[in-house]
């Protein structure tokens, strides 16, 4: 189930981190969307074409088959710091936010928290506690995938950091309390004690500044005044508003297990689990769709826009229950879960 990686080297995350574009001789890594590694699953003609080499979602082999294929980011253990005293300001205290500056959005009980996006791509992980609760907030710039996650050892929550490393392009997590490891997206953790366990996720709004703040204009907001020196309200990677440099593009920085060609690689979809089953559904679709009901692992669902945050949610009909969902870019997503449905 090993993968190896092609060649030729292109660019590495720490490269991007320190404002630069292009380095050569970074080992192992792969440029352009088309790369996969040798024997992985490929669906280049445009339909899904499951192999050998793709298990089922979530067994042991799927597991085994992530922990054989993590690649170097760049920077090392924890090089990339998460924040784990986390300051928050009211939205008047706030300063450096444009408008249209993307923000991750979540209420819980009663709370209305903000995580600039300009921040949270320096950091990738806060360990936070609301209303008493411990919720980190994760985020990986390179696939575009935002969300909270839950976990505990031994009756002790668990708090995150940075491995370095990265699967199918995306954050590679560990726990500092056995220290096993968790890709972002899976949510399950891949080597360590607590192999096989998979996180609760908290589902964060992805919107812009004046949009949050004008829904909800008593939410706290994450301050740059993080104990870290970074260049808060410059992206290294590029930007949203408008789209440029990598998010603009086409290129996937690092090795995955498989590719697809329904949709463009960065096209943001709404990553949907249910009931051992997967659902990719476009969110830009959703613009002018506004409502798309599917069923999904046995169980009745709803893609809805909301105008007033400009982005869609994932419910279950009928009541005010969220699915599991998270806004995410296509190539990491059919990476992670090449079984997925299409929903456009």
């Amino acid at each position: 189930m090993s993968m190896t990686p092609e060649d030729p080297p292109r660019r590495t995350r720490r490269q991007f981190l320190k404002g630069a574009a292009v380095l050569a001789g970074a080992a192992g890594l792969v440029g352009g969307a088309g790369m996969v590694g040798a024997g992985a699953f490929d669906s280049s003609r445009g339909t899904p074409n499951r192999s050998a080499t793709a298990p089922p979602a979530e067994s042991d082999a799927w597991l085994d088959l992530l922990a054989e294929n993590t690649a170097s980011g760049g920077p090392g253990k924890d090089g990339i710091p998460a924040i784990d005293k986390p300051r928050f300001v009211t939205a008047r205290e706030m300063s450096g936010l444009e408008p249209d500056d993307p923000v991750f959005g979540l209420v819980h009980k009663g709370q209305a928290r903000a995580y600039p996006q300009m921040v949270l791509v320096w950091h990738e992980i806060v360990n936070d506690r609301i209303g008493g609760e411990p919720i980190s907030v994760t985020y990986c710039p390179l696939t575009g995938s935002a969300f909270g996650v839950e976990g505990e050892a031994g009756g002790k929550a668990l708090t995150f950091g940075t491995t370095g490393q990265l699967v199918n392009s995306n954050l590679l997590m560990y726990d500092r309390q056995t220290d096993s490891e968790w890709p972002q997206i899976a949510g399950m953790a891949i080597k360590g004690r607590l192999r096989g366990q998979r996180l609760r996720t908290r589902q964060l709004v992805w919107s812009t500044w004046s949009r949050w703040r004008a829904a909800y204009p008593n939410t706290r907001v994450l301050s740059t005044k993080t104990g870290h020196v970074r260049q808060y309200g410059s992206d290294p990677y590029g930007s949203y508003t408008p789209p440029s440099g990598y998010y603009a593009d086409d290129d996937v920085l690092f090795p995955v297990l498989g590719r697809d060609k329904r949709l463009k690689p960065k096209e943001v979809v709404l990553g949907v689990r249910a009931g051992g089953s997967t659902a990719a559904v476009v969110k830009e679709v959703m613009r002018k769709r506004r409502k798309v009901e599917f069923t999904l692992g046995g169980s009745s669902l709803a893609a809805v826009w909301d105008d007033k945050l400009a982005t869609a949610r994932v419910l279950v009909p009928g009541s005010d229950k969220v699915a599991d969902f998270f806004d995410v870019m296509w190539f990491a997503w059919y990476a992670f879960y090449p079984d997925t449905k299409v929903i456009q």
